[in-house]
């Protein structure tokens, strides 16, 4: 051991070098190590950007031809609505038509005189003769 204290002590000055340079050099070989593991970390991030980028443009389109479906959709509800609206106002059109005809027929019966010494044949002659069809049945 006194041998090992002796060379300590002469050649303390090169081994601390010695201890310096390696520490340097272990220092440099993690410092590279994390440069090369950031540059890659950095690429991979790089890609994962362009990729984002590209699923956020399909998107956009996606959205964007979503948005015209939804349109033409609109567009269609609203020229159904209107023709339904148009057919609705034709139909109270008609309806009322005739129900007025109906209240005309109405009251020219109602005003039409049947010979009460004829009888219910008297009656079913004259119901005969004003309306045709129904005496086909």
């Amino acid at each position: 051991m006194p041998m090992i204290g002796l060379i300590l002590s002469q050649y303390w000055k090169p081994l601390a070098l010695v201890v310096l340079i390696a520490a340097a050099l272990a220092y440099r070989s993690v410092l590279i190590h994390q440069r090369d593991e950031a540059r890659a970390q950095v690429a991979q991030l790089t890609a994962e950007a362009t990729a984002l980028r590209t699923s956020n443009q399909a998107l956009g389109a996606s959205i964007a031809q979503q948005n015209a479906a939804v349109t033409e959709l609109k567009a269609r509800a609203d020229a159904a609505l209107n023709t339904m609206a148009a057919n609705e106002t034709a139909a109270l059109r008609a309806g009322a038509s005739a129900q007025g005809q109906a209240q005309q027929q109405a009251r020219a019966l109602i005003g039409a005189s049947i010979d009460a010494n004829s009888g219910c044949l008297g009656a079913i002659d004259w119901g005969n003769a004003q309306a045709a069809e129904l005496s086909s049945w």
